[in-house]
C-alpha cells in the first residue's frame, strides 16, 4: 500500500530539489528518505507541524515525456495529497523594480502557448488563447500570512506566464510582457501542475524565485543566481508549512473527488481544463510513437510499450470526457 502524503513538493532541477531536501533536513533534523513506488522515486522529507510531505522531480516543461503533467498526476495517484506546491526557479521581468531572489507566489497563472495568430494592419497579431486559471485560494491565504510575519527575501504575489519556451531574450520576454502587463516572472511547469491538479480536484499553488531576467544572460553568475533563488522558494514554502498548523484531514474531505452536474459552475470548470490537457496528453502520446517507430513489434522494449499503452487510454479518456461535457452542456 503506498503512503499517504499531505503535501506533494514537486521541482525540476537539480540545485532546486537541492534546496529542498537541505532546508527540510535542517529544519526537522532528519534525513529525507527516498522511496520507490510504482516506477517513480519519491522523497519523504518528514513531518512538518503534522503534515507528511513528499518530494518528487519532474523533468522539464509540461507536456513532454516526464514532465509536470504526467509527474504530477501520477504522484497525485501514488500519494493522494491533499495539496500539491510546485517550487523552484523562474524569470523575472522588471529588473528596476525586482531583485535576484524575489519569491514569486502565484495568484494566477497565464498560460501562453495557446496563441491565435492573426493579421492587423498588415502585421502579424497575436492574441493568448490559454487558460489564467487561479491557485487554489486557501493556499494563497496561507502563504500571504506567512509573509505579514516573514523575514526573508522579498515575496511578490501576482500572475506568473507559463508556457513551454525556456526563454532567454528580451524581445520575447517584453512580447509576454505585453500580452500580460501584470505578469510578476514567468516559467515552464506551471500548466501541467494546474492541468493535473484542476483534473484530479486537488489544491494547487506555484512558489518560485527570481534567478535571472530572460535577456540572454542567462549564464551570467548562473549557479550562484540560481542557488541563491532555490533556496529562497524553498525557505519560504518550509516556512508556511510551520507557520500555522492546518487541519489536514478537514482538508483532505473537502477535496475529496465527487461527481458533478454536468451544468454546475464546478462541471463547467472542468470541462475548461479538459482541452488543454488533452493537447498535452496527445503530445506527449505523439513522442512515445515517435520513439516506438524505431522497433518493431516484438522488439519495442517493454517499459515503452507500457507508457505508449498507458497514454493511448489517457488520451482516450479525455476525449471521451470532453464528448459528454460537450453533450452534457
Amino acid at each position: 500500500m503506498s503512503p499517504e502524503a499531505d503535501v506533494l513538493i514537486v521541482t525540476v532541477t537539480k540545485v532546486e530539489s537541492s534546496a529542498v531536501i537541505q532546508a527540510f533536513e535542517q529544519s526537522t533534523g532528519q534525513q529525507v528518505v527516498p522511496q520507490s513506488i510504482n516506477d517513480r522515486l519519491y522523497f519523504y522529507l518528514g513531518e512538518v507541524n503534522d503534515a507528511k510531505v513528499f518530494l518528487t522531480q519532474s523533468e522539464m516543461g509540461s507536456g513532454g515525456l516526464g514532465a509536470a503533467l504526467l509527474t504530477v498526476g501520477k504522484g497525485i495517484d501514488t500519494l493522494s495529497p491533499t495539496a500539491v506546491i510546485m517550487v523552484g526557479i523562474a524569470f523575472g521581468i522588471n529588473e528596476q523594480k525586482q531583485t535576484i531572489g524575489d519569491i514569486l507566489v502565484t495568484e494566477q497563472l497565464r498560460l501562453y502557448d495557446l496563441q491565435r495568430v492573426g493579421t492587423q494592419n498588415g502585421q502579424p497579431e497575436i492574441i493568448l488563447r490559454g487558460d489564467k486559471p487561479h491557485a487554489s485560494p486557501w493556499l494563497i491565504n496561507h502563504f500571504k500570512s506567512t509573509d505579514l510575519l516573514w523575514n526573508g527575501a522579498k515575496v511578490r504575489f501576482g500572475v506568473v506566464l507559463t508556457g513551454e519556451k525556456l526563454v532567454d531574450n528580451v524581445d520575447f520576454r517584453d512580447q509576454l510582457r505585453s500580452f500580460e502587463p501584470e505578469a510578476i516572472g514567468g516559467e515552464m511547469e506551471g500548466a501541467g501542475l494546474y492541468v493535473a491538479c484542476q483534473d484530479k480536484k486537488v489544491d494547487w499553488i506555484l512558489v518560485k524565485a527570481i534567478c535571472d531576467w530572460a535577456d540572454g544572460k542567462k549564464a551570467q553568475d548562473k549557479d550562484a543566481r540560481q542557488q541563491t533563488a532555490a533556496h529562497n522558494a524553498a525557505a519560504f514554502v518550509l516556512a508556511a508549512l510551520k507557520f500555522a498548523p492546518i487541519d489536514w484531514q478537514k482538508r483532505r474531505g473537502g477535496t475529496a473527488k465527487a461527481s458533478l452536474n454536468p451544468k454546475s459552475p464546478e462541471a463547467m470548470a472542468n470541462q475548461e481544463v479538459i482541452s488543454p490537457a488533452l493537447a498535452m496528453a496527445r503530445r506527449s502520446l505523439a513522442i512515445l510513437e515517435q520513439q516506438a517507430a524505431g522497433f518493431t513489434t516484438l522488439t519495442i522494449p517493454p517499459h515503452l510499450k507500457l507508457d505508449l499503452e498507458e497514454k493511448q487510454r489517457e488520451v482516450a479518456e479525455l476525449e471521451a470526457r470532453l464528448r459528454d461535457g460537450k453533450l452534457n452542456g
